[in-house]
């Protein structure tokens, strides 16, 4: 079951290569961003649900996430081709503008990996007061006998006195004294605590206060900083840092204008209504699946929202459903003029690289082994295009 869900959250998040997009402020609505990993599926995948006999019944029946698939996820019985243009995606050219990097951009990104590593300033010349956040260790004792959960073994952890809730008056008791001591805290346990064996029995909590925490100290970008935080990535300086920065900031913003060319710049001549039915239910489900959890039922969710029925709800996102429809139709033109098809190996790596096992039969239960191919597919598409782009 773990595997399930991870794998919901997963796919969740890079729905958009299937047709789940995200609002713009413009209420213009495009795919989400374009996700890096891929892979592919394999098992024996349960018959497609019989297409909707109705309107209604596309808006109320089980949703199945490979219905009108075939058993490689390439949508049954349309000619794909016949209704794309296809365009040089073998060779897309990328303006200059988007895949050069802004100073500032390196530099925000610098800034955030040095607050990343802040750490606090230790203070060290003052006695402990009431609201101060200090870092302590302790070692606890019933009757001179150490028991499970009362020890920090040095590790060190921050408390915030008159905040964090210690047993007894345990923090109370730190209060006046200076950091670099040992102070012998004496509480009592609750009757009513959680661990029944330590109830009502007096304990002894011999605690070294190591610091009161001041501000956030940031460290210096240095070679010694960069080796001592990303030499497991092979970068040990800070000019191999910043041209790191630079290679991934390149690769976000051409990602991102790949994903933007194909789903808003590619002639699309016809949509299929079932592809249109099949959208409107994936984005039904998404919604049903918040509503679920809050306890919600989705009528009374679309109903918070202003919508009437799901009907209304559904023509007010007609344009987003489109552009779902006509960027799954694009991302299979440009798989079958290329012939890239995502195979059984493929899934069992998506699997390895992701979950760490070769098990992906809840996946297959739950969305279609057609559907899981069609999302790693549609993701290889993404990654050929993206790695023959032309940078103008």
């Amino acid at each position: 079951m773990r595997v399930k869900f991870l794998l919901c959250g997963l796919l969740v998040s890079l729905l958009a290569f299937t047709g789940c997009t995200t609002n713009t402020n413009d209420n213009q609505e495009y795919p989400a961003q374009y996700p890096v990993q891929y892979a592919e599926s394999d098992p024996a995948r349960p018959s497609p649900a019989p297409p909707p006999s109705s309107e209604t019944d596309a808006l109320d029946g089980e949703f199945s996430f490979s219905e009108g698939l075939d058993e490689n996820g390439f949508w049954l019985g349309i000619n794909v081709l016949d209704h794309v243009e296809i365009f040089n995606y073998r060779a897309l050219p990328i303006p200059a503008e988007v895949h050069n990097v802004p100073e500032h951009d390196v530099q925000e990104m610098v800034d955030d990996i040095l607050h990343n590593h802040a750490v606090p300033e230790q203070i060290m010349d003052r006695p402990v007061q009431f609201g101060d956040t200090i870092n302590i260790d302790f070692v606890g004792s019933i009757d001179g006998e150490e028991f499970d959960g009362g020890n920090t073994f040095g590790m060190g952890t921050y408390v915030t006195i008159g905040v964090t809730n210690f047993i007894d008056d345990f923090l109370d008791q730190l209060v006046g004294h200076l950091p670099g001591t040992v102070v012998n805290v004496e509480v009592t346990f609750p009757e009513d605590y959680f661990e029944e064996s330590l109830a009502g029995l007096d304990a002894l909590f011999v605690t070294p206060i190591n610091y009161i925490a001041g501000g956030d100290v940031l460290p210096e970008l240095t070679n010694d900083f960069v080796f001592a935080n990303f030499m497991f990535l092979n970068i040990s300086t800070v000019d191999e840092l910043i041209n790191e920065i630079e290679i991934v900031l390149r690769g976000s913003a051409v990602r991102q204008y790949v994903f933007e060319y194909l789903s808003t710049q590619i002639t699309v001549t016809y949509v299929p209504e079932k592809l249109i039915r099949h959208y409107e239910q994936l984005l039904l489900n998404e919604y049903t699946n918040e509503a679920m959890q809050f306890g919600m039922d989705v009528d009374d969710l679309l109903g918070m929202f202003g919508f009437e029925s799901r009907e209304d709800f559904l023509e007010a996102n007609r344009e987003r459903v489109e552009t779902d429809a006509k960027f799954s139709l694009v991302l299979q033109a440009v798989a079958e003029d290329a012939g890239i098809i995502a195979t059984m190996e493929d899934v069992i790596q998506f699997f390895w690289d992701n979950f760490n096992t070769d098990d992906y039969s809840d996946a297959a239960a739950m969305y279609g082994l057609p559907w899981i191919k069609q999302f790693i597919r549609n993701q290889m598409v993404m990654d050929f295009i993206y790695e023959q782009v032309v940078l103008s």
